[in-house]
């Protein structure tokens, strides 16, 4: 982890008083989380994956002969799906540039 930039503001009181300047409140870029983005990817795949196998032994189209196991397939696969949706969806959304989404709404991981 590397220290924060740090610099030197010009002068502790502006003209009017007042003791903040515009340089404490300005953000740096949004750095782009590429591990998590890809984890969210990942989720979301296998979540959709285990899904789409659960419904379908649940329906009988695929057959066998313990049809009970289509339940941990639905419910580990919602549990996966959903937070890999949702994170991709911001990925997405902050990747089109749509306002209110940003590369600072998904967690990093470092």
């Amino acid at each position: 982890m590397s220290p924060p930039k740090y610099s030197r503001l010009r002068s502790p009181v502006s003209g009017d008083g007042e003791k903040y300047t515009d340089a404490q409140f300005k953000q740096p870029p949004p750095k782009f989380p590429t591990r998590s983005i890809v984890i969210a990817i990942v989720l979301f795949l296998l979540g959709l994956a285990m899904l789409t196998l659960g419904i379908l032994l649940l329906t009988g189209v695929l057959e066998s002969e313990f049809w009970d196991r289509c339940y941990p397939l639905l419910f580990l696969g919602t549990i996966v799906f959903i937070p890999g949706a949702y994170h991709v969806r911001i990925a997405y959304c902050a990747w089109r540039g749509y306002p209110g989404y940003s590369y600072d709404d998904i967690p990093s991981i470092e």
